[in-house]
């Protein structure tokens, strides 16, 4: 009886012994198991390629005008007519504006019956210094009559200078009562209307006369750029670019005219005029553009899309798929000028031909596996 009872106490240890085994098995084959690789990420990539890189200063700049040129009246008057219309291109020379003129006319009328009332005396004059030279001769007049009326031809003379110079005065003046444009330009808004007496002095003017073309572009860099656009104008012509305010759209190509002569020292930088030849109409004066000068170019440098570059807190990099192609590398590039879509890379970060990562770089780290579906 009491070996069956010990048999039965076996048996149950030996059960719960397997029951405890089978459960530390099933149990610890969860640890030992082996995970599976990471998906790799899908990416698409770009060669590195060599190309001519342009370095440009950009800088906010104003349209300025070659000539702009307030019209206004040389004589007092009636503003008789204007030969204009607001905005009408007028060439140098054309008549814009007219003034009553009669009462100059009359004055010169006057003038000239003078002149010729004076000529008149002195050919008489002239005639009896003649007669007087050839009686004395003679004796038949004295030395002191010749001499008087030598003294009266002169002062005749200056008479009638006189009389010539108010003639020549009032001519000047009745000129001024026909006014022309004294450049081939834009009219502005006509600022006096027909009709009005307009004086000398006054300031507004009868319209505003801008020459159009060539246009100038004025912008200020900073001082830090003078050497690079010294370097650039001994190297030859300097191109500069206008763009819109946006930078979407290229308004006009021209080249650098001049430096100004000092820095400013409230801002720190100096005033530059560039010079726009064929602008035609894309550049309007008083207006704002975005200057670009041409300041150098790289030669045959290393180019990578510039939504390939990404950014962190130690600076720019790029992913480069590394062989044999199913991982990436982290590497840090410092980056350069960047035209189009595309920027330079600098400091040999990349090689031409390596394949950089454009999409799906944000799912990426060091290292990370990946698989290339675009090109």
């Amino acid at each position: 009886m009491a070996k069956r009872r010990r048999g039965k106490v076996l048996l149950i240890i030996g059960i719960v012994l397997l029951l405890g085994l089978a459960l530390w098995f099933y149990l610890s084959a969860g640890q030992h198991r082996v995970k599976p690789l990471p998906a790799a990420e899908p990416v698409a990539t770009v060669a590195v390629k060599l190309q001519d890189v342009p370095v440009y200063i950009d800088a906010l700049g104003t349209v300025t005008p070659t000539r702009s040129v307030t019209v206004v009246t040389q004589v007092n008057g009636i503003l008789s007519s204007v030969e204009f219309k607001e905005g009408q291109h007028v060439a140098k020379g054309q008549v814009i504006a007219r003034i009553d003129d009669r009462a100059l006319k009359a004055q010169l009328a006057v003038a000239k019956g003078t002149l010729m009332h004076d000529q008149a005396l002195l050919a008489n004059a002239v005639r009896d210094l003649a007669r007087y030279r050839e009686l004395i001769k003679v004796g038949s007049t004295t030395q002191q009559t010749l001499d008087t009326q030598a003294s009266l031809v002169q002062q005749l003379q200056g008479t009638v200078a006189s009389d010539q110079g108010s003639v020549q005065n009032l001519e000047v003046q009745l000129s001024y009562c026909t006014i022309t444009s004294p450049v081939d330009g834009v009219v502005g808004l006509r600022q006096v209307d027909p009709g009005n007496y307009v004086t000398t002095t006054s300031t507004t003017g009868i319209a505003v006369i801008t020459q159009m073309t060539p246009a100038t572009v004025v912008f200020a860099v900073p001082e830090d750029d003078l050497g690079a656009i010294n370097q650039a104008m001994a190297n030859g012509v300097v191109t500069v670019l206008a763009y819109d305010r946006n930078k979407h759209n290229l308004l006009a190509t021209g080249n650098l005219l001049a430096l100004d002569n000092q820095v400013d020292t409230s801002t720190g930088t100096i005033k530059v005029k560039a010079q726009f030849d064929d602008s035609g109409k894309a550049l309007f004066p008083n207006q704002f553009v975005n200057a670009r000068l041409k300041a150098d170019t790289l030669s045959q440098n290393p180019v990578v899309p510039t939504r390939a570059i990404q950014h962190g807190s130690k600076g720019d990099f790029v992913f480069v798929v590394v062989d044999p192609g199913d991982k990436v590398s982290l590497r840090n590039i410092k980056t350069g000028p960047a035209t189009g879509d595309v920027s330079a890379v600098l400091d040999n970060g990349v090689k031409e031909g390596e394949q950089v990562v454009t999409e799906g770089a944000d799912k990426l780290d060091d290292g990370s596996a990946v698989k290339v579906v675009a090109q």
